[in-house]
């Protein structure tokens, strides 16, 4: 089964939520300090202490979308992702008084591992991130925890195709290739960006999944 890994990012109120509405056969997690707003199956996600704990809910919802729709979704999203991160690191800066960025990064990598190992290869997961502008180099970061795991690149080390949606007046951009807004995709053909108006991201996943399944072919 061919699956896609990938962030849709943006400054705060550029749309980042609203893109997911194309989404079929979907599970938001959304923890970014409000109620999910669209009619899609969505979990609005509480405080939680620690990742085992949120790895627990995780998985117990999946287990509920399908026992209530007899499959699993084809799609899990987390709203916002870089919310998620944020909390782990003021959830241990709390506790920990004595080199806490160790137990950071290490709870962050139990995260990241477990979409990886165990949902990436049965799901499309969908990781969305707030930015922050740097007006000195007019380009934009993602927010991520401080440690290493932010050093490293965070959330965009994790992902090989990345949107960014970029607001200007009333019109809305996405950008599929451009390393200022860290977007970036391995589809040579696609444009570097396109009007909201023609994009869709549940269309936008399917083709990432046909290309990945042609390339899996070649693997050994």
């Amino acid at each position: 089964m061919a699956t896609t890994k990938i962030a849709v990012v943006g400054l705060p109120n550029s749309g980042k939520t609203t893109i997911l509405q194309s989404l079929t056969d979907v599970l938001v997690f959304a923890r970014d300090g409000k109620k999910y707003p669209f009619e899609q199956p969505h979990v609005n996600v509480a405080d939680f202490d620690t990742v085992a704990e949120l790895i627990d809910l995780i998985t117990d919802k999946v287990n509920a979308y399908k026992e209530k729709h007899s499959k699993y979704p084809e799609t899990l999203v987390f709203d916002s992702f870089s919310k998620i991160v944020l909390d782990i690191e003021g959830n241990i800066l709390a506790k920990v008084k004595s080199f806490p960025y160790g137990v950071i990064n290490t709870e962050i990598k139990l995260l990241v591992d477990f979409i990886e190992r165990e949902l990436t290869g049965h799901f499309n997961v969908v990781l969305v991130s707030h930015a922050l502008h740097d007006a000195d180099t007019d380009s934009y970061a993602l927010v991520n925890a401080g440690g290493s795991w932010g050093k490293k690149g965070g959330l965009l080390s994790e992902v090989d195709q990345s949107i960014f949606i970029e607001v200007r007046g009333k019109k809305r951009t996405i950008h599929l290739r451009n390393s200022a807004m860290a977007a970036r995709t391995t589809l040579g053909e696609l444009d570097d960006k396109v009007s909201s108006d023609d994009f869709n991201l549940q269309e936008h996943l399917e083709l990432l999944n046909s290309k990945q399944k042609k390339a899996s072919v070649f693997s050994l």
